[in-house]
């Protein structure tokens, strides 16, 4: 029988915090909605594990090192076997550390403590427990966000209704997978898994997007303060924008109706439950070493040339975005300018990463990715998988950025410009084999 702990605690940062998720800085003024960190504890003949679910926009390693260590101080000795993810929210903390304030300062310490604090409330909670595995294949509030363009190119997020858009890039995986947690006879927790970049609402005041609207969304159908772990599908060229609707999809209102929707659909899926037989617990860890993009002389030497030529534009006010790429904006060129010389300058050959896999028996594994994974690298591990049922989380376990697939870099698009340690295209095809040999 499986024992299973609960807690979630608030980590909403002081005004004056950075957020994350844009090329311009944003300190908090204000708050929609409180960003939170959710904590289950799982154990099962005396082996644990167990997850850590934050709302925020990635992990850097201080982060990360922080959170651990914290734990480990707390005598919480399964640490390194705990999947630590992010939501992908962009209004969440920044965590800066090259000219961090005293704001975030005070909020990195707050969110260590607070991990800390529901994992060890999550340990003295545990009681016994089932999970129960439904599904749909429908995602309506997803699109792939690389489009085909006339003119041979693909761009990211080009304007809204444009007549060049000759269709997506690709498919992805529609599913939304649910897990839910049964303790003496109702549901005490749901984990969701479906792909959707968590960029809704933009501005600068906190948030959780669209996650913590479908989490209040499922409590009030349900009429109990039920946590819900979003544990993000592989989602790096996947967002919320339907190009062909000329309206602003930028707002709280869109996370909030995002969330509705997808409340609704995981509390219609409550009643397809079917219980998943939970064998013993098994976790692998292995590192993979992702090597970084190398830029060309001709590259830098193009850079530098704009920089010059651009240097009395002027600036573009408001955040600033992948949308401002695809237009042509000035400041947004520029921006990528310095970070192409930034990748030439300042890049290592390539970054270690952990990746981790938690399974159940046979029945069901849990598979971590670092960073924005492309969606094709999910449902190649999927495919490869043994397990009757595999969730894939992104933005776990290690600092990240995104990984296209390896055909994507020919093409263009906002996720395969250089940055300092930014993937080199054959980083998939190193992920995949990784991800799928240690399952």
């Amino acid at each position: 029988m499986l024992n299973i702990g609960l807690a979630t605690e608030i980590i909403t940062p002081p005004f004056g915090a950075g957020l994350a998720g844009y090329f311009n800085y944003r300190p908090a003024r204000g708050v929609y909605d409180d960003i939170c960190v959710r904590a289950m504890a799982i154990e099962r003949d005396g082996k644990y594990t167990g997850f850590l679910t934050f709302d925020l926009c990635y992990f850097l390693a201080p982060v990360l090192r922080g959170v651990r260590l914290g734990l480990k101080a707390a005598g919480i000795d399964f640490t390194d076997d705990i999947i630590i993810s992010a939501t992908h929210t962009h209004t969440g903390t920044s965590f800066r550390f090259d000219n961090a304030n005293a704001a975030e300062a005070a909020a990195l310490q707050l969110t260590i403590d607070a991990a800390v604090r529901a994992m060890r409330r999550a340990l003295k909670s545990m009681k016994p427990a089932e999970f129960f595995y439904a599904e749909q294949d429908g995602n309506p509030c997803a699109y792939v966000r690389r489009y085909k363009m006339k003119n041979g190119a693909v761009v990211t997020n080009p304007t809204r209704c444009n007549p060049d858009i000759v269709g997506p890039e690709t498919d992805f995986d529609k599913h939304i997978r649910i897990l839910a947690v049964k303790q003496e006879g109702r549901i005490s927790a749901i984990m969701v898994n479906l792909a959707n970049h968590c960029d809704t609402v933009g501005g600068d005041l906190v948030s959780a997007d669209w996650p913590g609207r479908m989490e209040a969304e499922i409590q009030y159908e349900l009429k109990e303060d039920v946590p819900v772990f979003p544990l993000t599908d592989a989602s790096g060229n996947i967002n919320h924008f339907d190009v062909h609707q000329k309206i602003d999809q930028t707002n709280y209102g869109e996370a909030c109706r995002i969330g509705r929707i997808y409340g609704k659909i995981v509390v219609g899926l409550l009643d397809k439950l079917e219980p998943v037989d939970a064998g013993e617990i098994g976790i692998s860890h292995t590192t993979v070493e992702l090597p970084h993009y190398k830029v060309t002389p001709e590259q830098y030497a193009a850079a530098e040339k704009y920089l010059e030529e651009t240097k009395n534009a002027p600036v573009t006010e408001g955040d600033l975005t992948s949308e401002g790429l695809a237009n042509g904006d000035v400041t947004v060129l520029r921006y990528f300018a310095k970070r192409m010389i930034n990748c030439a300058e300042k890049s290592t050959k390539s970054r270690i990463c952990k990746l981790t896999r938690v399974n159940f028996g046979k029945a069901l594994a849990f598979v971590t990715l670092p960073g924005e994974p492309f969606n094709g690298i999910a449902q190649a591990i999927r495919k490869a998988s043994p397990y009757k049922h595999t969730i894939v989380v992104e933005l776990a376990q290690s600092e990240g950025a995104y990984v296209p697939m390896r055909d994507c870099f020919e093409r263009g698009g906002y996720e395969v410009q250089p940055d300092v340690n930014t993937m080199a295209p054959e980083a998939s095809d190193v992920l995949i084999a990784a991800a799928v040999k240690n399952l």
